[in-house]
């Protein structure tokens, strides 16, 4: 896991101990070490998140490392849904993975450049709750969010 997945993730709350545990061997595989960051590498997904969090902030303080910034981190986790899009063919799973990436869009104030993800989303609102005919169906939806994914990938 990149540094930015996992800021995006502790901005949000939804940071798991898990998430510390695969940062730290992402850093490791790339040969940066230090005393707390083979702590984190060292304990399981079940050990206390505020110890692990503790860990965390020394391992940054030894390796000099500074945290990005939420919209670059918002962003590159876009990405990993993108990707996922991209590999996904289940509509349920499609659909949940566009409407999170839209919370996402709605968190970054509606930035221009993600502007289709909102117009998605407001079609997948029309295909659960509208009772008039459509004039697309959920098959034009899938391919335009794996289209959008494509751009925004830069595929």
């Amino acid at each position: 896991m990149d540094g930015h997945t996992l800021v995006y993730k502790i901005h949000k709350g939804t940071v798991a101990v898990e998430d510390y545990i695969v940062w730290s061997h992402t850093l490791l595989q790339n040969n940066v070490s230090s005393n707390s960051l083979n702590i984190i590498a060292s304990l399981a997904p079940n050990h206390n998140l505020f110890e692990v969090e503790d860990y965390f902030k020394k391992a940054l303080n030894e390796l000099q490392i500074e945290l990005p910034v939420i919209e670059p981190s918002s962003r590159a986790y876009i990405a990993l849904l993108a990707t996922e899009i991209l590999r996904k063919e289940n509509e349920t799973e499609l659909f949940h993975l566009a409407q999170e990436i839209f919370g996402i869009v709605v968190n970054l104030q509606y930035p221009e450049d993600l502007i289709e993800w909102y117009n998605m989303s407001e079609m997948l609102d029309r295909l659960n709750y509208d009772t008039a005919p459509l004039d697309f169906t959920k098959e034009d939806v899938k391919a335009k969010l794996k289209e959008e994914a494509r751009r925004f990938l830069n595929l």
